[in-house]
């Protein structure tokens, strides 16, 4: 197996260390590369680079710094990484016969109506006027790959156990102000085994997959254990959504991901709860270490 990470960000590097974790038999299989190392906007180098037995994952997107409201000012890009790059990669996987796993969000619903499965058409997409330019891309970047051979992964509100400034933990003890609002989430290293074992499976069927962890929780529990581990903001405010929207460019979306599918194929990730007390216990310990 040749696996290909595209992209040496927050996901791409901790995938990167995972899988080699996970193949150690024959590391050489697991390759990470950025735009400038390899340039997989462009049809023929990506080509020239994978074969039938190839797995292309891309975690490359434009996220915005230090959050979604950048994509605002840069919408161009934002579509240009969000939407067409995806395309391209997908055409490349194509025309040799590779296997595309192209990683997405579930910041395209919003609302607590019911927990969001992959057949329910997103609420806070592309058609909302609602939406953040961030999310109608990832909905855009989602339908142009909808008849397409390719393995789309929703994560949601990605944290782990490292002091990442895009993990979601490190985000809060930052911040002063926090929404008390109930949200899915993805344990990055959780979600770095399930691809581990997505890829190893016979025949994966590609299409849409909501990978999140089981269970949901409020800002106010999240909070609860990051106090637990002496991971406090001394200055943490809880305000509402319109006090938020006040100071932000774009909305932000507040959903819930069911991840039934992936329990009926056996790869449901561990409990929420189980995986937020391991991070945060990890966070504390080399916190004291620095």
């Amino acid at each position: 197996m040749n696996i290909i990470i595209l992209g040496k960000g927050y996901v791409g590097t901790a995938l990167f260390d995972c899988l080699n974790k996970t193949f150690d038999e024959d590391t050489d299989c697991v390759n990470i590369y950025s735009k400038a190392e390899l340039d997989y906007t462009d049809r023929s180098t990506l080509v020239n680079r994978i074969t039938p037995e190839t797995w292309v994952i891309n975690t490359c997107g434009y996220t915005g710094r230090p959050n979604v409201d950048a994509c605002e000012d840069n919408k161009d890009d934002t579509w240009y990484y969000n939407v067409c790059v995806p395309m391209k990669i997908m055409s490349s996987c194509k025309e040799v016969g590779a296997h595309f796993v192209h990683v997405s969000s579930g910041c395209i619903y919003d609302g607590y109506d019911k927990d969001y499965t992959e057949n329910d058409e997103p609420n806070f997409g592309l058609l909302s006027n609602e939406s953040s330019w961030y999310s109608k891309t990832k909905h855009a970047g989602e339908m142009s790959l909808k008849n397409e051979p390719a393995h789309i992964l929703r994560i949601r509100m990605p944290f782990c156990a490292t002091w990442s400034e895009r993990n979601v933990l490190t985000k809060l003890i930052k911040y002063d102000n926090v929404i008390d609002c109930v949200n899915s989430m993805t344990n990055l290293e959780d979600f770095c085994l399930f691809i581990s074992h997505y890829i190893t499976q016979k025949e994966p069927k590609p299409g849409l997959y909501n990978v999140v962890n089981p269970g949901k929780l409020p800002t106010s529990e999240i909070l609860y254990m990051l106090r637990k581990y002496s991971l406090e903001n001394p200055n943490w405010n809880t305000i509402t959504l319109d006090e938020l929207y006040k100071t932000t460019k774009a909305k932000r979306s507040n959903c819930v991901l069911s991840d039934q599918k992936i329990e009926n194929m056996n790869l449901q990730l561990p409990d929420v709860l189980s995986s937020l007390n391991r991070c945060c216990k990890q966070l504390r310990t080399t916190k004291q270490e620095q």
